[in-house]
């Protein structure tokens, strides 16, 4: 047999031990986040990177560890899934130009996984699946007799699973509920599938009857919202191949707060895993790079829920309180803003129902969308997300809501969600509506002018820290040093001979100084009506809307 097909087969019984496992190791996963996916990750990870070399023979071991690698990265799921893929790809430099599976491959290859494994994270935490490998690496690479395969495979996986069993010891999450790694076991039952094929030249079954898993796997207590597991492949356009670097992204991630962050570049695409509480902010800015192959944004706190036993149960706290609703309203309607400032004038002076505060972020969790649901109790609901970071956990509320008819208007801005809601007539069908509101929202611009944080060149703006930054309709017009500037040469623009209105939200950083310029520039050059909200907003200095 030759070294290729013994390693296909090697592959081939790996996989298949995973798939007979993953339902156990969905029960031990805790970290970074108990969501209870971890196997299902990891196996549909190593099936798609196995469909693209089953039906094909291979020479060489290095093209097919190279193009199971490949398909593992494009259909790489969750943190270990993507980690495994790293491994794999480290697998496949070690192999590159060699011929033969012997110990020196499995040397170069074993150091090569832990290398780009360890690579792809941007803060590596051990007692994870990371650890296994490294310490299976140094294993391998400290051997110095000659061994045959099957005494290689023994010594190799005892190794891995006494580099499992020591990570409860380094992770306080996995000792304290009393488990071991999830994606570490993963890891350890593809190199026990291998192993088997060795010893007995055949591939391990499949089961046809897995292990049962129902949820609640885990005693311990959640107090927290995890977020969005939030996941993409982008395939780079050509002036971003080979050109952008993978820390630039990471960091990014990093300044958005999200955590767990993976991201790999492969040739012509970027893979990234992160968690995060706002998707839509990590998505729109991978757009700039390239088409999206694939997109997942899933809400973990609500995976969390369903695996953990002994938790805050989110969903059980929900189920009880609808059952005490009783739809008392016709109509309702939510708000989510920006600040206290914002959120006066919303609820006191627009009379919204309920308005939710985001804060800076602008980060409203689903169960927060749920709770002013059952607050308004209607039988209709009307939610302005007012920000297009918050329009996933809107929907999926809308998606969990059971009682109230929830309807996401689609706003994108604090301008927008006061013209939509203006334009909301409780009498009308929600159809008609949604009709109406899309009219007018036409005729509405959202400014909004903050100073830029760092250098950028953004939709052709030079942009330089400590400028004042405008953007009209989240589309960045103009950087300048001046706010003066801003107002006369480019808000100018936007207010003409019908215009009848601006509203204008101030910041935290707008001086007295500058808002009495703003004051007498309109004054002095626009024949317009205009309000002045006390707003308080931390990111902008002035959130502007011109109808």
């Amino acid at each position: 047999m030759k070294n290729a097909q013994i390693l296909k087969g090697m592959i081939t019984s790996g996989v298949n031990n995973l798939y007979n496992n993953y339902p156990h190791i969905d029960k031990l996963n805790v970290f970074p986040v108990p969501d209870g996916d971890t196997g299902t990750n990891m196996n549909l990870t190593c099936t798609n990177g196995f469909a693209e070399i089953e039906n094909e023979d291979f020479d060489k071991i290095g093209s097919l560890m190279s193009k199971f690698s490949r398909g593992l990265i494009m259909g790489a799921r969750g943190n270990s899934g993507v980690i495994f893929s790293q491994i794999i790809k480290g697998f496949s430099n070690g192999m590159k130009d060699k011929e033969d599976l012997d110990l020196e491959t499995w040397k170069d290859s074993f150091i090569k996984a832990k290398e780009v494994a360890y690579a792809a994270v941007m803060k590596p935490v051990e007692g994870t699946i990371l650890t296994v490998i490294r310490e299976t690496s140094e294993f391998v690479n400290n051997i110095t007799e000659d061994l045959t395969p099957v005494d290689f495979w023994d010594k190799l996986v005892l190794a891995a699973n006494e580099s499992l069993e020591r990570t409860p010891d380094l992770l306080p999450a996995l000792k304290e509920v009393g488990v071991v790694d999830s994606g570490g076991y993963g890891l350890v039952k593809f190199f026990e599938g291998m192993k088997y094929f060795v010893e007995k030249h055949k591939p391990i079954a499949k089961l046809k009857k897995l292990e049962e898993n129902t949820g609640a796997n885990i005693e311990m207590a959640i107090e927290d919202e995890f977020g969005y597991c939030t996941e993409a492949i982008v395939m780079l356009n050509e002036e971003y191949i080979d050109k952008l670097e993978v820390d630039t992204v990471r960091n990014t991630f990093e300044q958005y707060g999200n955590t767990s962050i993976v991201a790999v570049i492969d040739g012509d695409i970027l893979k990234i895993h992160t968690h995060a509480l706002m998707p839509g902010q990590v998505l729109s800015y991978l757009q700039q790079f390239g088409e999206f192959r694939t997109i997942k944004a899933e809400n973990m706190t609500l995976q969390a829920d369903k695996h953990v036993a002994n938790t805050s149960d989110h969903s059980l706290v929900r189920n009880s309180a609808q059952e005490q609703r009783k739809l008392k309203n016709e109509v309702g309607t939510i708000a989510v803003v920006r600040s206290k400032g914002m959120q006066d004038y919303f609820k006191n002076e627009l009379n919204f129902d309920y308005v939710i505060n985001g804060g800076a972020k602008m980060n409203p969790s689903t169960k927060d969308f749920l709770k002013a649901i059952e607050a308004v109790d209607a039988k209709k609901v009307y939610i302005f997300p007012n920000d297009s970071n918050v329009l996933l956990a809107a929907k999926q509320a809308k998606d969990l809501e059971k009682m109230s008819k929830v309807t996401v208007i689609e706003t994108k801005t604090i301008p927008q969600g006061m013209t939509a809601y203006l334009n909301l007539d409780a009498d009308e069908s929600t159809k008609k509506n949604e009709s109406n509101i899309a009219k007018a929202l036409k005729n509405v611009v959202s400014i909004s002018i903050n100073k830029a944080a760092r250098d950028a060149t953004i939709d052709g703006i030079t942009i330089k820290t400590g400028e004042y930054m405008m953007t009209a309709d989240n589309k960045i017009i103009a950087s300048t040093k001046s706010l003066r500037n801003i107002f006369s040469q480019f808000m100018s623009k936007f207010i003409t001979s019908k215009t009848e209105i601006l509203t204008i939200f101030t910041g935290q950083d707008a001086s007295f100084k500058d808002i009495n310029d703003l004051r007498k520039y309109l004054d002095e050059n626009h024949d317009v009506e205009y309000e002045v909200i006390d707003a308080q907003q931390e990111v902008y200095s002035f959130i502007i809307g011109i109808e």
